[in-house]
């Protein structure tokens, strides 16, 4: 906990080590890599010397140690977990970290998209939006779409510019057929060229996954609707790896199943 705090009570002591831990170099060639005065890397070199994290060679370098740069490698994804956390807050909970391959610091650039008090249907026009300027868009959900983002999909698809692909989870496609939902026109769509699935079973969160978007939504989602936006291409891989097991274990619908 001591080294947890030394670490953090400083704003130069993690990028420093990051840089010894990088490549040797040189108390100037430090200070030049890392904008860091010359003074205070000297103060902390012996500091990092003195916990052995830091050793300095016969050519007059400084080098990270074998725990230096464990260190390095622990704290460093700690700390971008934390600003993962804080930036979130509440939202973070919406993120099925069980069941993704990947940790938590990935959606450090993340963002929360929601409507605002004065604009409730903000967050629909902001999905449809996307949904707009994709060239394919998959989905994994058991919400109707909002009549905005429904016909964003349809005409996407029947005017060729959309490549489309659904999950329908948790009776959705029941739900759909026999209240005649639209948009889309779910039949329509499917004979357009729309791929749709239903899966039985629960789902831990609802997907949007465009080729410039993920979107990340509340398991049980309220008022107008929000959503983590991450445009990380690890976190892409992680959440479409996650969408296609939940596709994979889904039985095909045909389109007359909505007639």
């Amino acid at each position: 906990m001591e080294d947890i705090a030394y670490l953090g009570r400083s704003e130069n002591r993690l990028p420093l080590l990051n840089a010894v831990a990088e490549k040797p170099a040189t108390r100037s060639e430090l200070s030049e890599r890392t904008g860091i005065a010359s003074t205070t890397i000297g103060r902390l070199i012996n500091e990092f010397q003195g916990r052995n994290w830091v050793e300095r060679t016969t050519d007059g370098e400084y080098r990270a140690t074998p725990t230096g740069r464990s260190v390095v490698r622990v704290f460093t994804p700690f700390v971008a977990s934390m600003e993962t956390i804080r930036s979130l807050g509440d939202a973070v909970g919406w993120l099925p970290m069980d069941e993704l391959s990947i940790e938590l610091q990935h959606f450090s650039e993340a963002r929360i998209l929601r409507s605002s008090p004065n604009a409730p249907y903000e967050f629909v026009e902001q999905l449809s939006d996307r949904i707009r300027a994709a060239s394919w868009f998959r989905v994994l959900t058991f919400l109707d779409p909002p009549l905005p983002s429904g016909e964003a999909m349809q005409t996407g698809v029947v005017e060729g510019r959309l490549t489309a692909e659904h999950v329908l989870a948790g009776g959705l496609v029941e739900y759909l057929r026999e209240q005649k939902k639209q948009p889309p026109r779910w039949m329509e769509y499917i004979e357009a060229g729309a791929t749709v699935y239903c899966y039985d079973g629960h789902i831990p969160c609802n997907l949007f996954i465009t080729d410039k978007t993920v979107l990340i939504m509340d398991e049980k989602p309220e008022g107008g609707g929000a959503a983590i936006e991450s445009h990380d291409e690890t976190v892409r891989r992680a959440v479409t790896e996650l969408y296609e097991n939940y596709r994979d274990a889904a039985v095909l619908v045909k389109a007359d199943r909505f007639a």
